[in-house]
């Protein structure tokens, strides 16, 4: 037993003379230095989209020096792998002498690892050199000698993971780790933090495909929601349209890492907390948006204008007008508007002028909702701007005047559709669509009052969503437009 212990301690003595090389990139970071600061480019300044390959035919070492250039990282608030970090604080504390080698910008890389006071050494690419695979592996060797550990987490690692003495995996996928397994003797592996089926749908915010649905209210509305042609297709639209939107807030989540990272709840998103990588959402969205694309193939071609509408809609909101004022309220009320006129075009239904003024302006009222309600979380926490968006605290009262004129407006629409000539033609008891009235005015002035409490924290259909009296609301205006539209006179004695 005494010789195991000396031998034990004889290979730890070893251990502690071995350098420990760490990489950066998916490793020590949950993220990628790189992707992370080209999507804000795109975010900051798409129109230099352009120039990227004309930086790459210059190498991939000039890449990535122009775009670190020319963007800013808050690199504090960046997921990093605190199980590592926190093995390699234990490795330090033997006396271990820790190198972070890494393909990002040399400066990028140490604003990232400086305020850890962990690493002895930092070596990157700068605008001649690109530090991976086998540049990466020689400058090692020119630096630590033959023996060295080397931590890292993609195929690019397994060559230095081959001319290395011990490697440790971190984040890797199953066909890496069984690459290096084969070549290199792996002492470690962390495991990847992707969890599986979960993450994915919490990345294409399933919860969320609830709002799609409104691509059935032609037909409800139009009284042809039992006719089986009308309501398959109006399936494959509402499938078509789930996949776009979930395409839509990946991208949307993809550009708002760094917001989203401030944010008290959505900093547990997939993307900002780096459960999910940058990469793996980008294959994500072009799955979704060819599933999308694929089911809308199948139904009449205006249904693929009106999506393919939506989804650059949907873009420009997240590149640029969700930072001007108004415009993005009025952009999303549109969105909404436009579910509906999908329904219309997948189904050739006509739609009224008054079903489009009354979703338009409640949509318009729930757009401001939600403006509103980060406004009052803003101003309960003494902050002025709203990052990313172009209002501040001071603006409190006057979106909610807007949105609450919004939607009185939809009511008002809604008393002149029932008071039209239309409405003979559809209901047998028109006025019993007054009951209406009431539930819509409970429905959105409850919304504004829990917001003006500070009690609206999510987005307002999801808190909608949530809320039992919901249910209630919606049960008796279905109630009343049965009551509306048949007659159940045959049912008294």
């Amino acid at each position: 037993m005494h010789d195991i212990e000396i031998r034990s301690e004889e290979r730890h003595s070893e251990s502690e003379n071995i350098p420990l090389v760490v990489d950066l990139d998916g490793t020590l970071l949950r993220t990628d230095l790189l992707l992370e600061a080209t999507l804000r480019l795109l975010k900051q300044k798409p129109w230099l989209a352009l120039l990227l390959p004309v930086w790459l035919l210059k190498g991939r070492a000039h890449l990535k020096s122009r775009i670190f250039h020319l963007v800013e990282i808050d690199v504090s608030l960046l997921p990093m792998h605190e199980e590592l970090l926190t093995w390699l604080r234990a490795e330090k504390s033997r006396g271990r002498r820790l190198i972070l080698a890494t393909g990002s910008d040399y400066q990028k890389a140490r604003s990232v690892v400086d305020p850890l006071d962990l690493f002895d050494l930092v070596l990157g690419s700068n605008g001649e050199r690109n530090l991976t695979a086998g540049k990466k592996l020689r400058l090692l060797v020119e630096t630590c000698g033959e023996q060295f550990d080397y931590i890292g987490n993609s195929g690019s690692d397994l060559e230095i993971w081959r001319g290395c003495r011990h490697a440790v995996l971190v984040n890797a996928s199953t066909r890496v780790e069984r690459s290096a397994r084969r070549s290199a003797h792996v002492i470690q592996v962390f495991p990847a933090s992707f969890t599986g089926i979960k993450d994915v749908f919490r990345a294409l915010r399933c919860h969320h495909w609830l709002k799609n649905l409104l691509v059935f209210v032609p037909a409800i509305t139009s009284h042809t929601i039992f006719n089986g042609t009308v309501a398959a297709k109006l399936s494959l639209a509402f499938l078509s349209f789930n996949f776009c939107a979930s395409a839509v807030y990946i991208v949307n989540d993809l550009l708002d890492l760094e917001e989203d990272r401030r944010h008290e709840i959505k900093k547990y998103r997939p993307f900002a907390s780096g459960q999910i990588s940058i990469g793996s959402g980008l294959l994500l969205t072009l799955a979704c948006l060819l599933v999308s694309g694929g089911i809308a193939k199948l139904l009449p071609r205006p249904f693929l204008e009106v999506l393919a509408t939506y989804f650059f809609l949907t873009c420009l909101y997240s590149f640029l007008l969700k930072r001007l004022l108004l415009l993005d309220v009025l952009t999303l009320a549109l969105l909404y508007t436009l579910r509906i006129v999908a329904g219309s075009q997948a189904t050739g239904i006509v739609l009224s002028l008054w079903l489009l003024s009354f979703a338009f302006f409640l949509f318009l009222s729930l757009a401001f909702l939600k403006r509103a309600a980060d406004l009052v979380q803003h101003r309960a926490q003494d902050r002025d701007a709203v990052p990313g968006r172009g209002y501040t605290a001071n603006d409190l009262e006057a979106v909610s005047i807007a949105g609450m004129c919004s939607a009185f407006l939809s009511s008002l629409v809604l008393t002149l559709y029932i008071n039209s000539d239309t409405v003979q033609l559809l209901y047998r008891r028109p006025a019993l669509l007054w009951g209406l009235q009431p539930i819509l005015l409970y429905y959105v002035t409850r919304l504004w009052i829990i917001c003006r409490r500070g009690e609206l924290i999510d987005d307002p259909i999801e808190h909608t969503a949530r809320e039992p009296s919901t249910y209630g609301a919606a049960l008796l205006a279905v109630l009343v437009l049965l009551a509306a539209t048949f007659d159940f006179s045959f049912f008294a004695p």
